[in-house]
């Protein structure tokens, strides 16, 4: 039931993620530019955090002292690093091609778990990882011809960012034996948001003239899509298996896709809809397990 109940809180985390595009496009509109929306974001986020444990259990501030050097990597590399590196990815390629290389980290993360954490890799984890990117891959129209003319730097950086979530995922998962949800999300945003202070101390001066609207739609997405969403993430990473909890929070790329369908308007194509279809079955895959004839 915990594992259950583990996989559960993943679906509903990456179900939040997914509405982050539809905020951001509508943030988008006002001309903020994506890193600062990102620090803006960050910093949100963890300072509401410390107002809430420095409230309610000012015990969850406290670290060892041996962790410190984890932390100060999880922080900067897994958070700020990794969500700096996704957008020289847009910048330096296309939105498409960014979400495509952000979610091979399943396979990181599998392979990881198979050498390291010991985890059985099975013929149906492996099917359920190539079903699901394949999936995700036709969702973001992968199949358009506009990547064969991307820079190598671009590849690079979306290669970066996709090792470096899987960074966050084992990390979050290893840490979490140690401390709560609260403390983690505290250091790893806070941290995170100290490593991109300079990029909004040279944009200052823009950030104070931002309409209420544009400040409105900054603290839903630190609230929700990052607050909440990753608090229930690394939650749940303390009840399931590494393959599978990796592999099932691609459903974010499908929420969002249905998200802009619904609420933006955008038209699926027949190939997006065999995205989803393949995506969905590798999840159902996933967690297949046939009855065995006595």
């Amino acid at each position: 039931m915990k594992k259950a109940y583990g996989y559960l809180l993943i679906v509903a985390a990456s179900i939040l993620w997914g509405t982050m595009g539809i905020f951001g496009k509508l943030a988008f509109v006002y001309g903020i530019n994506p890193v600062i929306l990102t620090a803006l974001r960050i910093f949100i986020s963890s300072v509401t955090m410390l107002i809430l444990i420095v409230l309610l259990k000012r015990n969850l501030l406290k670290i060892e002292r041996k962790d410190l050097p984890q932390l100060l990597i999880f922080g900067l590399l897994a958070v700020a690093l990794q969500r700096i590196a996704y957008f020289y990815t847009v910048d330096l390629t296309t939105a498409t091609i960014a979400a495509v290389f952000f979610y091979t980290y399943p396979i990181f993360v599998t392979i990881y778990a198979v050498l390291f954490l010991k985890e059985e890799i099975t013929l149906s984890i492996v099917l359920a990882i190539v079903l699901t990117f394949s999936g995700v891959a036709l969702v973001a129209k992968a199949y358009e011809t506009s990547w064969l003319s991307t820079n190598p730097l671009g590849l690079a950086f979306g290669m970066l960012t996709s090792i470096l979530f899987a960074l966050y995922f084992l990390m979050t998962k290893k840490l979490r034996n140690s401390y709560t949800n609260w403390t983690l999300l505290l250091y790893g945003d806070g941290l995170g948001a100290i490593a991109l202070s300079p990029a909004l101390c040279l944009s200052f001066s823009e950030i104070v003239s931002y309409p209420q609207q544009l400040w409105l739609l900054v603290f839903v997405m630190a609230l929700f899509p990052s607050l909440t969403a990753y608090l229930l993430f690394s939650y749940a990473l303390k009840y399931v298996e590494s393959s599978k909890g990796s592999i099932l929070s691609v459903t974010e790329p499908l929420a969002a896709a249905i998200f802009s369908s619904t609420i933006l308007g955008e038209q699926f194509e027949p190939l997006q809809i065999v995205g989803v279809s393949l995506a969905l079955t590798g999840i159902v895959l996933l967690f297949y397990k046939p009855k065995i004839k006595r």
